[in-house]
């Protein structure tokens, strides 16, 4: 074998390594959603709240951004119609009257201005747990991470989202011109990976194809009904 392929293996076989020693998962007690916008003058503090609150690893904190307020002259780069479309459907099932930015969603059991620190305790100390109602049990199996559901009654819909850890951004238009803004778990993109009939089930996602697409991390959600109650929840880091 010449010293290229060497290099070249080496490379490859680092880069393999890297890949399994950052993979990890987590089942937390607690799904914290945040709706939020780049547009909206009110969101700023709900994100630095957001930054704080993925901190805990007991919580799984989600940021999805929507797009309702890129008219007012600053659109938000990571907004899309499928995080619209989770709110509004949120909306409905919690009885809400409207939607609205900066807006919480914990459990899928109830709702609160986002940046209201307050509330925020009291809700998790209220649905504290809520995320494990269903043990789940995981394996890593080369580029592979495999979850095996228990049984349970009435099924549900299990969610995937991808999520990037990180994202700084700078606002040069709109209310929030001028500011930088850090956002946390932001979701890029949602899926409907299955509807639920309530009997085991085993799961097994690409980490790789994730992770070749850019993400950091992936979360799993399964809910109770579409939208509701979130019974458990599993983030990967990739």
């Amino acid at each position: 074998m010449n010293k290229i392929s060497l290099v070249i293996l080496s490379v490859i076989l680092a880069g393999t390594a890297s890949f399994a020693q950052a993979r990890d998962a987590r089942q937390p007690d607690t799904v914290v959603e945040l709706f939020t916008s780049q547009g909206c003058s009110s969101c700023p503090p709900a994100d630095a709240i957001m930054g704080k609150l993925v901190q805990n690893p007991d919580v799984l904190g989600l940021t999805l951004s929507v797009t309702y307020w890129d008219y007012i002259g600053w659109p938000d780069t990571f907004a899309d119609p499928q995080n619209d479309a989770r709110q509004t459907q949120y909306r409905d099932q919690l009885n809400a009257r409207y939607v609205y930015t900066p807006q919480m969603v914990i459990a899928g059991q109830n709702h609160f201005v986002g940046s209201n620190k307050h509330q925020l305790e009291e809700n998790l100390h209220r649905f504290k747990g809520h995320a494990k109602s269903l043990k789940l049990n995981w394996r890593f199996s080369g580029n592979h991470i495999i979850i095996d559901l228990p049984a349970h009654t009435g099924g549900g819909a299990i969610w995937q989202l991808d999520l990037d850890d990180k994202n700084d951004v700078k606002i040069r238009r709109g209310e929030n011109r001028g500011k930088s803004v850090s956002y946390h778990n932001v979701v890029r993109k949602i899926q409907l990976l299955k509807q639920w009939d309530g009997d085991k089930q085993t799961l097994k996602l690409d980490l790789a194809e994730l992770s070749a697409l850019g993400r950091e991390k992936c979360a799993l959600l399964i809910q109770q009904g579409d939208f509701g109650p979130i019974l458990a929840a599993l983030v990967i880091d990739i």
